[in-house]
């Protein structure tokens, strides 16, 4: 069990695990569109072998098709989303770090000792 020394070390910890999350989903969007790419890859080649074309005609015909264009545009965007809300939990996850450590200086800072904390703003 997580405890939280504030509401805002919690609001940003909070924030960060909804960002993986979705981050997580993106990922495994991207996933599938690259699955569903290959697929189509070795379907394609079947097809071509038992007409007689060689397996580079087969590729060839494949990366011209509309399917193979969208599945590589998908998990193009798909890892760019992913890459974008997972850097972005990775700051929030950062932040409520800074948080905890700021909040566990606090009662130092009450008995008389001083202690050095920056505030990222």
């Amino acid at each position: 069990m997580l405890t939280f020394r504030s509401a805002e070390e919690q609001a940003a910890w909070v924030l960060a695990e909804a960002l993986s999350a979705k981050g997580f989903a993106a990922l495994r969007h991207a996933e599938e569109a690259a699955e569903t790419f290959r697929d189509g890859k070795m379907l394609n080649r079947r097809r071509c072998r038992a007409r007689g074309m060689t397996q580079a005609d087969a590729d060839i015909r494949w990366s011209g098709t509309s399917e193979a264009g969208k599945a590589l545009a998908d998990n193009r965007w798909y890892m760019a989303q992913a890459t974008m809300y997972s850097e972005a939990a990775a700051a929030h996850y950062t932040r409520a770090l800074h948080l905890s450590r700021i909040d566990a200086a606090r009662p130092a800072q009450r008995e008389g000792v001083k202690v050095a904390a920056t505030v990222i703003p």
